[in-house]
């Protein structure tokens, strides 16, 4: 480096005497060093792998050289003020070398000291040599180490990178300090050493250890690249940038995307509560992942109400609490036979991306001396609207601190307790995941087979009634509501059948206006007033609140008449119930034929009375018992037969007129069957009549008592008219009113 006349280099002589005293003395050449423009620098650099075999490990040699002017009246190359070497992109940082690895300070490493190396051995990541000038070659060897703070882990890049070379036998210590930073997006590295000493060497030598665990790893895809450089003299003359080629090769075309799918379930039984593991598998030289959709088994669903859905901005934290913990994920990382795991919570979150669910997994990156920081991946859970399946959905992290994850595997395992249900249909079933490489344009569709035992030992023990009301009308129809239960611990609903009798059946100025499949599909919600026939409620253990819809009538294409079709909200969830309606001879019968397989306390249906209602009534309701055929299968295959019959209110004897004259009431009575009707009160005679059939008005004859004529008139009178049918299915029934007596 040429100084200048006024910045000149200094030399120092220490001297120590016999007698124990000491002298020191400076000096400085009066003229500084010139002409360092015509001082030569040719830096060679060359790049060596230990494999060229696509995504593994990779133990590289780097080599930086000086040439060097022997005669004794010629001039050297300049020594090197800085180095910046940038590896190929697509060589990166492995993951796998985490095993193990530990960090050195700078205390330990004694840059500037003569006192010994203390680094931990788990921080030698690499072997060094060093020729210079003037002794033999190799003379001077020594190790790279992971650097690392004086307290606390690595945090984030730029990673320290000290590397020693030295000699006992000549006395010479060399030690420098460099920093490796890599790209945030790709992970490509640059290694840059400023502090290098003025002084000359011949060739520097930095082999990274050889084995699974070694530091760095090839890149995934096969192509010529090259290692670039930035070499900096200390004559002040322009920077040199040799380059290396550098080649991976061994690729098949197209790259592979081929991944392993795997559950596991603790508890086969059929209905019960259960824990779930689902695991990905990716061997080396496989595309890495980037998108995962995994759909749950029909049936397999999990009780919102048995968890705390976190909130955020916890849940974008991962600082969710335990009570929103549903279990664990592992994730293994890095090229080579040993990758790394890393694990962390899985908790249930509230609603997430336009999903009603969502799920909040937090992963320390905490491996060896490093952390760095919690990564937080998000996934929404979704429920398919006629299957009920849930379905998960996530972009994974690829890329952590610049160090490419190169995922290997992936374990979620839902273990909380009380929360998962098992389906009750033993059949072949299936957990089905669609996958997306970070090569976007990449898929892959993986099923792995799922199925329950024990479905036919469960209990299937539906109750199923229906009611309706005597009030109809050519203007308002007539109203019909239905309500399932289920019992706990049993079969599901898989199919409902009802016929409805011929006193019920559909209307067909309704059936008329039912809403278009277009419309309907573009929004259930959607349809005009005329095609919603009633409401709809259902309680299910699954989730916390009651949901609620409406019934609507659809016309689906070519089907000869409009379907029924519920449309439940409730909790972000929407299920669709398709009922396939037909109809013959004037009876309508509706078919639910495929319901989610899911636990359900109860359904309501109501269709009520109304200017679009969706029944008619033919005939007086109450004139005869009506009755609905009814099959329920389960899930398990269990099928219920019942003919249930219609509870119609409003039934029975009325009371239609009245008339007081003197000691005598005059009572018009409606009935509607045969039977007995009989008339009291106090202060009144009881009377009877028998009726062979129904009637619209029959008169009774009701006078005063002995004790009703002896009382002081005017009085009122509660008067019970009650009706006793004939045959028991009518059922018994009363009317009141009150009458006056006067003077």
């Amino acid at each position: 480096s040429c100084t200048g006349t006024g910045e000149q280099t200094t030399t120092t002589l220490k001297l120590k005497f016999a007698n124990g005293e000491h002298a020191e003395a400076k000096y400085s050449p009066p003229i500084g060093s010139e002409k360092c423009d015509l001082v030569p620098f040719n830096p060679g650099f060359a790049l060596a792998e230990s494999t060229s075999a696509f995504d593994s490990p990779d133990a590289l040699t780097t080599e930086l050289s000086l040439a060097h002017n022997e005669d004794h009246e010629g001039i050297d190359d300049s020594q090197v003020k800085t180095a910046v070497v940038r590896l190929p992109e697509g060589i990166t940082l492995n993951p796998s070398a985490a095993a193990g690895l530990e960090d050195c300070t700078v205390e330990q490493f004694g840059i500037g000291t003569k006192n010994p190396i203390d680094c931990p051995s788990g921080s030698k990541v690499g072997s060094v040599t060093l020729d210079v000038p003037g002794l033999p070659d190799g003379s001077l060897k020594g190790s790279a180490y992971l650097g690392g703070p004086a307290s606390g882990p690595i945090t984030a890049p730029p990673y320290t990178l000290f590397v020693s070379a030295e000699s006992e036998r000549y006395g010479v210590v060399v030690r420098l300090e460099g920093e490796v930073s890599p790209d945030p997006s790709t992970g490509q590295l640059t290694a840059t050493f400023k502090k290098n000493p003025e002084q000359p060497f011949s060739k520097l030598i930095l082999h990274m250890n050889d084995g699974p665990l070694t530091s760095l790893a090839n890149n995934l895809k096969c192509e010529s690249t090259t290692a670039s450089t930035e070499f900096t003299p200390f004559s002040g003359t322009a920077p040199k940038s040799p380059t290396a080629p550098f080649e991976v090769n061994g690729c098949p075309a197209p790259l592979p995307f081929s991944l392993s799918q795997g559950i596991s379930n603790e508890s086969a039984k059929a209905g019960g509560h259960t824990s779930f593991t689902f695991t990905l598998g990716r061997e080396d030289g496989q595309q890495y992942l980037k998108k995962v959709r995994t759909t749950l088994p029909p049936g397999l669903v999990g009780a919102i109400p048995a968890v705390t859905l976190c909130g955020e901005p916890q849940a974008a934290a991962g600082t969710c609490s335990s009570a929103s913990r549903i279990g664990t994920a592992r994730v293994s990382a890095g090229a080579g036979t040993s990758p790394f795991t890393f694990s962390g919570p899985v908790y249930m979150t509230g609603p997430y991306n336009g999903a009603p669910f969502g799920l909040s997994v937090a992963v320390p990156a905490v491996a060896g001396p490093f952390n760095l920081g919690t990564i937080v991946t998000r996934a929404t859970i979704s429920v398919n609207q006629t299957t009920g399946q849930v379905t998960a959905t996530s972009e994974l992290p690829t890329i952590v601190g610049g160090i490419p994850i190169r995922l290997r595997s992936l374990n979620v395992e839902v273990t909380r307790q009380g929360f998962l249900f098992n389906p009750t249909n033993c059949g072949q079933l299936a957990t089905i995941s669609a996958l997306t490489s970070t090569l976007g344009s990449t898929q892959e569709n993986l099923s792995t087979p799922f199925q329950v035992e024990g479905c036919s030992s469960l209990p299937f023990k539906p109750a199923f009634s229906a009611t309706s009301t005597s009030k109809t009308s050519k203007v308002n129809g007539a109203s019909l509501s239905t309500t399932l239960k289920m019992p706990n611990d049993g079969a599901n609903v898989k199919s409902v059948l009802v016929t409805l009798p011929k006193q019920l059946p559909s209307r067909l100025t309704t059936l008329q206006k039912a809403c278009l499949e277009a419309t309907f599909a573009a929004n259930p919600l959607g349809c005009a007033e005329t095609a919603v026939v009633g409401t709809v409620n259902a309680v299910t253990p699954t989730l916390p609140g009651e949901m609620k819809g409406i019934a609507v009538l659809v016309s689906h294409g070519g089907a000869a008449f409009p379907d029924l079709d519920l449309v439940l909200e409730g909790s972000g969830v929407r299920i669709i119930l398709v009922g396939n309606t037909d109809i013959k001879n004037g009876i309508t019968t509706t078919t639910f034929a495929s319901t989610p397989d899911v636990p359900v306390s109860s359904i309501t249906v109501n269709l009520p009375t109304g200017p679009h209602s969706a029944l008619a009534a033919f005939g007086d309701l109450c004139r005869s018992p009506l009755f609905m055929p009814t099959t329920i299968t389960g899930q398990n295959g269990a099928v219920v037969k019942q003919n249930t019959k219609i509870n119609v209110t409003g039934c029975g004897v009325k009371i239609v007129g009245r008339k007081v004259i003197g000691k005598t009431l005059f009572l018009t009575v409606k009935t509607f069957a045969a039977g007995t009707i009989r008339a009291k009160g106090r202060s009144l005679r009881t009377v009877s009549k028998k009726l062979g059939s129904a009637h619209n008005a029959v008169s009774l004859k009701v006078p005063l008592s002995k004790a009703g004529r002896n009382r002081h008139r005017p009085f009122k009178v509660k008067v019970t008219v009650g009706f006793t049918p004939k045959t028991r299915s009518v059922g018994k029934s009363s009317s009141h009113t009150t009458v006056k007596f006067r003077r």
